[in-house]
């Protein structure tokens, strides 16, 4: 249990927390606040004057039996006023939407730094875009290339090139057939 100084040391500085809230204006934010704190400090007056009525108590009379006071709960038992919680969550609201406002923003449009890397961006966007242009162009003449070439009628073509035509000499398209490597006569025995 605390000393009796210190519950009287307590006990003052509600007293002039009181007193300074009493003096507070009426405003309604304010006004609010102060409700709250008042109804809290008292709470926390009554507590404080049981205690040192319990301490005086002990002190004067240790041998008698205490008289039956009743208790108030404790004031880590007790919750901080909702209303006096809400009104500082908007006002630490306000105050930090004051600074936000007050802050300067990074302004892209007109930084050197940013306008120099959307620069450099939009040119390597724009260099991978022409680049997938060209090979796209590139590989569409390689497919038309190789549909003209590779048609049936081209295929036939190319073989019908080579073969011998019907005017030709005889003994010169059977020349021509024996001299080819893959064509060899075999030798017979």
């Amino acid at each position: 249990m605390r000393s009796c100084s210190a519950v009287v040391g307590d006990w003052l500085q509600l007293r002039f927390a009181l007193v300074i809230i009493a003096s507070i204006g009426t405003e309604g934010q304010e006004m609010d606040e102060a409700v709250a704190l008042k109804a809290y400090c008292k709470r926390r007056l009554k507590h404080i004057e049981q205690q040192k009525l319990l301490l005086d108590c002990d002190e004067k009379h240790q041998k008698r039996k205490r008289p039956s006071i009743k208790l108030v709960e404790s004031i880590s038992a007790q919750n901080v006023p909702v209303r006096f919680i809400c009104t500082l969550k908007l006002k630490t609201f306000r105050q930090e939407m004051k600074k936000a406002a007050e802050q300067d923003f990074h302004e892209p449009f007109r930084c050197r730094a940013c306008l120099a890397k959307q620069a450099d961006l939009a040119m390597n966007s724009f260099i991978k875009k022409k680049t997938n242009q060209l090979q796209a162009q590139l590989l569409d003449e390689r497919i038309q290339s190789h549909l003209y070439n590779k048609d049936t009628v081209c295929l036939l073509g190319e073989i019908l090139k080579d073969l011998p035509k019907p005017s030709d000499d005889p003994c010169e398209i059977w020349q021509r057939l024996l001299s080819a490597e893959r064509w060899t006569v075999p030798e017979t025995k």
